[in-house]
């Protein structure tokens, strides 16, 4: 917290000035105190990887920028019979801030494991990736993809009823169709095999007026349809929910499609956030290298999430201006004529510093909602709240959506 004081010094007002001349004493005067309170980011730090050098002096340099203050908290050790009394009790336990480690990357194959119960993987009932195509100068801007790639984890699947196939609980599938919805994402699709497509359309039917909205399709479609789809145009869909054991395959193609072959931003779903990640091709044993698209997004969505809006915005709104200007990193490419490429400890400098270039250069991610100014009038479609995309709670809906059926080519 910062306190500003307005004390009147030698300009003193007409009256106190006739008063001093009078002879009598002044009155004092107390200082007129403003309280400024700084945005607060709670944090939890990994047990087993701490944060390396380069991205923990990358991260205080952005987070110095934004004024942001971070509290760091270790990640707390419980025990089993803990950690059971607290899933059985969630609303009695008290909210833990999420952990931050996007230097950790998993594989996108990392779900298709026969072990449900496989116990590298963490705590959490499904998880959403974010893919933002960011680059300077692209042809066709109107599409460039943004995608949120979601997915059931394997504890979080059940059998459906009288068939034996396995699909998500009905209330993951109405998470993970919320927090697509809270971002205004519009195009929705759900890519299954053969067999499990009927199962998912029953397990749909069953929400009912739940996840209704008439602003939204909903499309349930067999994995060779959706691949065909996404070859012809990424940016088909806003949001894919596609079942575990299909994750790798839609990932591997919207990387090569796209030429973003970096990590993706990754957050774990478990009733709240419970970590913020990074995903890619491969996993890898040790920390990433750092990556300062991933240390941004990141960032700005840990931002978000804890209520800190205007940070996030900011911060999106800088790296869109060094995109723009067209500076890249060797992870984040373009198509672009004339670029400069640096590393990536430089283009955080570089954004910490200022660059010269349009104060207006656009930029729009469905995660964050951008900047708005009085002049601009509301925005068209629901806005995204402070969590938005985070998970949000559905209301309910006048008519139901529309869903369709792609049976493949």
């Amino acid at each position: 917290m910062h306190l500003c004081s307005d004390s009147q010094g030698p300009n003193a007002p007409p009256h106190q000035a006739q008063t001093l001349a009078a002879g009598a004493a002044p009155k004092p005067t107390a200082p007129d105190l403003q309280l400024v309170a700084r945005p607060a980011l709670s944090i939890a730090e990994p047990c087993k990887q701490a944060a390396p050098a380069d991205w923990d002096a990358a991260m205080d340099s952005l987070t110095q920028w934004l004024d942001i203050e971070v509290k760091r908290t270790p990640m707390p050790r419980m025990s089993r019979l803990r950690q059971a009394s607290g899933w059985s009790a969630p609303f009695a336990t008290k909210a833990q801030p999420p952990v931050f480690a996007p230097w950790q990357c998993w594989s996108s194959v990392m779900l298709q494991q026969p072990d449900a119960a496989d116990p590298a993987l963490p705590r959490a009932n499904w998880v959403g990736s974010y893919l933002l195509d960011s680059g300077a100068a692209k042809p066709l801007q109107r599409n460039r993809p943004d995608v949120l790639l979601m997915s059931p984890l394997p504890g979080a699947c059940v059998i459906a009823d009288h068939q034996d196939v396995k699909i998500p609980r009905s209330g993951v599938l109405r998470d993970m169709l919320a927090a697509a919805q809270g971002e205004a994402r519009q195009k929705l699709v759900i890519m299954v095999d053969a067999q499990q497509r009927n199962a998912m359309v029953s397990s749909l039917l069953l929400l009912g007026r739940t996840v209704a909205s008439k602003e939204h399709t909903l499309d349930v479609v067999s994995v060779e349809s959706g691949l065909c789809e996404l070859v012809r145009n990424p940016a088909r869909w806003d949001a894919i929910i596609v079942m575990p054991n299909l994750r790798g395959l839609v990932f591997a193609l919207l990387a090569e499609i796209t030429g973003i072959k970096g990590p993706w931003p990754m957050l774990w779903h478990h009733r709240t956030i419970s970590m913020i990640t990074a995903e890619g091709l491969e996993e890898n044993a040790g920390p990433a290298p750092l990556d300062a698209a991933l240390l941004i997004q990141t960032l700005a969505l840990a931002a978000a999430h804890a209520g800190n809006v205007a940070p996030a915005q900011r911060l999106m709104a800088g790296a869109a201006r060094m995109w723009d200007c067209g500076i890249i990193t060797p992870g984040r490419g373009s198509v672009a004529p004339y670029v400069t490429e640096i590393d990536d400890q430089e283009f955080i400098a570089q954004l910490c510093r200022g660059v010269p270039g349009r104060r207006n250069a656009t930029w729009h991610w469905r995660a964050i909602a951008p900047m708005r100014t009085p002049a601009s009038g509301p925005a068209s479609g629901p806005a995204p709240g402070p969590a938005s995309g985070l998970g949000p709670a559905l209301g309910p809906a006048p008519c139901p959506a529309k869903l369709r059926l792609v049976s493949p080519s």
